[in-house]
């Protein structure tokens, strides 16, 4: 059998920590509820100590927001992914938490099987975004077509790393070790590929990559 998902619940709310701690409980043997939190030290704490595979954070605990932790959280717990579960439309401070490393933004007005799956989805790999949120972030690469100033780093990515970011894209959140072998390289090579690629295109991560390439159309080899 499958080892399954072992998540940490972090709400400042008490009926909605509850329900979730219900809709994990009985979301399939595949889930597995190890702890909850309801403010930022106490997330950082249980986190440490419970060592979970996923972190279900909402963005205000106490009246402070959980961007504060957020880098502490995947700092100091290597492996774990955060998923955003929040009532919060503030699509700046949501773009923010995925800039920051967030893996996934649901609302907490999504449907039941929506939660689950984006943290099944997360926990692969993969991303699972609000559409209005990939929208903005689409619309920060925005930039005047008569004035391109991305195209001088563009034009400095090699063929093969063109290659490997319309892979990135094609594969829709697939993990390193499955663009690794379509590529016929190692995993480390990749990740080394990668950084060089992040630092000509100026992106953080393989989602702000997509994104960029998205908009710049780079998904074509």
């Amino acid at each position: 059998m499958t080892t399954p998902i072992r998540i940490l619940l972090v709400d400042d709310h008490k009926t909605m920590l509850w329900g979730l701690e219900k809709l994990i409980e009985g979301g399939g043997a595949d889930l597995q509820l190890v702890g909850t939190a309801s403010n930022n030290d106490t997330a950082l704490q249980q986190a440490a100590a419970l060592k979970p595979d996923l972190i279900v954070l909402d963005l205000d605990l106490e009246g402070r927001s959980s961007i504060e932790i957020l880098p502490q959280l995947l700092q100091d717990n290597p492996g774990v992914k955060v998923m955003i579960l929040s009532g919060n439309r503030d699509q700046g401070l949501l773009t923010q938490a995925v800039k920051l490393g967030a893996r996934g933004v649901v609302s907490k007005e999504a449907a039941a099987d929506v939660v689950l799956n984006s943290i099944r989805a997360v926990q692969r790999g993969e991303t699972a975004l609000d559409p209005a949120l990939m929208n903005a972030l689409l619309g920060q690469f925005s930039a005047p077509a008569q004035a391109d100033p991305e195209a001088t780093r563009i034009a400095s990515l090699t063929p093969k790393e063109r290659k490997i970011v319309a892979l990135v894209v094609e594969g829709n959140g697939a993990p390193n070790k499955a663009l690794a072998s379509r590529l016929f390289i190692a995993e480390p090579t990749l990740r080394n590929n990668l950084t060089t690629i992040y630092q000509k295109l100026g992106v953080a991560n393989r989602l702000e990559l997509y994104v960029y390439a998205t908009k710049h159309g780079l998904q074509a080899v």
